[in-house]
Parts: C-alpha cells; structure tokens; sequence
C-alpha cells in the first residue's frame, strides 16, 4: 500500500510539473504577443506577483493610501490606455492587475481598490517556498518561447533576485510602452 501511495504520489507530481509548464508556456506566449516589447524582467515580474502577491509593496496602509493618490493625480487616460482593465498575473492567476483607469473613470472608487490591494498584501501568500526553483522553471520555457529574452547580463540579475526572493519593476521597454498603473488584488 505505502508503495501505491509513493506511486500515485509520484505521477501526481510529475502531472503538476507538467501542467504547470504548459501554463507557463501558454502565459509566456500571451505575454509576447500581447506586449512585444516585453523582457524576461516582465515575465519575471508578472510570475512574482502571482507567487507573492502585494507583499513586498505593503508596509503601511497610510503610506500606500498616499502613494495611490500620487499615482492616481499623475496619470492621465492616454497613460493607462495601454493595458487591460484586469489582467491575470504569472501563470496561476491567484492575483490580478487591477488598472487605475477604473478608478479615473469612475467604476471603483480609490477606497475600494485601495481595500482590495490591502487584502491582498499582508498575508503569507507565497505559493511555497522555493522562489528560486519555481523561477528556473520559469526562465527555461520563457526562453524555448522567445529565445530574443536571452541577456545574459539580466538573467544574472533576475538570478540574484530569485535567490533573495526580491520584486523588480518592469523593464524600461514595458513602462514606457504600456504604461504600467495598476494595483495587484487577489483573484477571486
């Protein structure tokens, strides 16, 4: 019976590997065809938000209350017309980018996003607890579907980022294309 189990415990995690490789795929594919200009910085990005969530952006609701009116009263409609009104992060969709153009046109109100974002944060979200391993996996399909993310240079740096389960922004590219104003929220 134990042997059974080691089996069937076996297949089930050969099954999860695979499933997740191909949504990992499927994301990366989405991510180049929807924002071409995109780095393996924004792959990395999108895939860290879904392991952690808002974590490492919430410290303090007063001081992230502050910062989303700053961002709010610099953005106009042309800067967030770029990207989608919600979009699923990484691969696992466990939290979305929530655009701030909801809130400029009325259909959320900042307090709503703003509870959302915190509901989001401030909890032990990440999905296990080797970042590092899950980012490796991440990389090598990245780069099997767009070799053009090759940089030696950045995957060192994403590297040491991984090991010290560190956030980045977007890539340079991606922000000054997509112009990326967004809150992370959970999915529910």
């Amino acid at each position: 019976m134990k042997r059974y189990l080691l089996i069937l415990s076996l297949c089930s995690s050969l099954l999860a590997c695979r499933n997740d490789g191909q949504a990992i795929r499927i994301m990366c594919e989405d991510i180049h065809e929807h924002y071409p200009v995109a780095t393996l910085q924004d792959i990395y990005k999108t895939c860290y938000q879904d392991f952690f969530g808002a974590e490492h952006l919430m410290t303090d609701t007063a001081a992230a209350r502050m910062y989303l009116q700053t961002e709010l009263s610099a953005c106009s409609d042309e800067d967030l017309s770029a990207m989608p009104m919600y979009e699923p992060t990484g691969f696992r969709h466990r939290f979305m980018r929530v655009n701030l153009a909801l809130v400029l046109q009325d259909e959320l109100t900042q307090e709503e996003l703003l509870h959302s974002f915190i509901d989001a944060a401030g909890k032990n979200n990440a999905q296990h607890a080797n970042w590092q391993q899950e980012w490796q996996q991440i990389e090598r399909i990245a780069l099997q579907v767009n070799p053009d993310w090759a940089d030696t240079a950045l995957q060192d740096e994403l590297h040491q980022a991984a090991e010290l389960k560190a956030a980045v922004r977007h890539s340079e590219q991606f922000r000054s294309t997509y112009h990326p104003h967004y809150r992370i929220v959970r999915n529910q």
